[in-house]
């Protein structure tokens, strides 16, 4: 370490060094002037004048050193404000991160509330509409089993009305061909009659069942005695009068009726 650093780190021993100096310098002036009374007046002013010069110099150099400290002091104790500012600005700046960060924090825990919140009532109203689809369902379901049991009764009900009116035409169209086939019969029966000739060996109470086949003109196409009478003068004369009738009375072929007669059987009995 030079003695300049020394100084610098340390001015007060500059100042010391100085101060011993000048008294080094007085002490060897009074010794001098002790010892030789003689000198001249000259050098007693240069003498004087060089300590008056030296004691300038140290105390400009002691004024700039202090000067100097004062100036580091002054930066130093700049250095150390910026330094404790910034550091206060740092701290500044951590709280306000860590009160942003507990804000976010924060934050975060009430969107996230807000999320479960939110997904809770969307599940809610998710399991709601479930249920209300199913019940809805399950009343469409009975809706639809209701219909088909009331579209089966209606169904079964009017095949019911159905079948009455067929079967009230039915018996309306068999009675009314039952009462045109004995009216048609009658007449055929009354036609043939009156075509009979009266058999010499007739007896009263004869009679015979007769088949006579017939076309839709009402001709007689076949006659048979399927039942005799026990007379046979009595059951050719029935097929005589059969012939001799022809055309028989027949309804006509579109009334649906002639199938009726395309063989007639019945009993001739000229009393009946």
């Amino acid at each position: 370490m030079t003695i300049w650093k020394t100084i610098k780190q340390n001015p007060s021993v500059l100042v010391w060094a100085i101060i011993v100096h000048v008294l080094a310098f007085i002490a060897i002036g009074v010794s001098f002037k002790a010892s030789e009374p003689n000198f001249s007046e000259i050098k007693k002013v240069k003498v004087i004048e060089a300590v008056a010069i030296d004691e300038k110099e140290v105390q400009e150099e002691i004024n700039k050193l202090k000067k100097s400290e004062s100036s580091k002091k002054l930066e130093q104790k700049k250095l150390q404000d910026k330094a404790s500012k910034a550091k206060e600005d740092r701290k500044k700046e951590e709280r306000k991160l860590q009160a942003i960060k507990k804000k976010q924090k924060e934050q975060e825990r009430i969107n996230q509330d807000k999320e479960l919140k939110e997904k809770k009532r969307l599940a809610e109203i998710e399991q709601k509409q479930k249920e209300s689809e199913e019940k809805l369902n399950k009343l469409e379901k009975q809706r639809l089993e209701k219909q088909a049991e009331l579209e089966k009764e209606e169904k079964e009900r009017q095949e019911k009305i159905a079948e009455k009116q067929r079967v009230a035409e039915q018996q309306k169209r068999t009675a009314y061909e039952q009462s045109e086939v004995a009216r048609y019969t009658g007449l055929i029966r009354s036609q043939i009659t009156r075509h009979w000739i009266f058999p010499a060996s007739y007896q009263k109470g004869m009679k015979c069942k007769v088949l006579v086949r017939l076309i839709p003109s009402g001709d007689v196409v076949n006659v048979r005695i399927i039942q005799s009478s026990g007379n046979i003068a009595f059951d050719s004369s029935v097929e005589m009068a059969v012939r001799k009738a022809s055309p028989l009375p027949v309804p006509k072929s579109d009334t649906g009726l002639f199938d009726h007669f395309r063989e007639v059987e019945f009993v001739f009995d000229p009393n009946a």
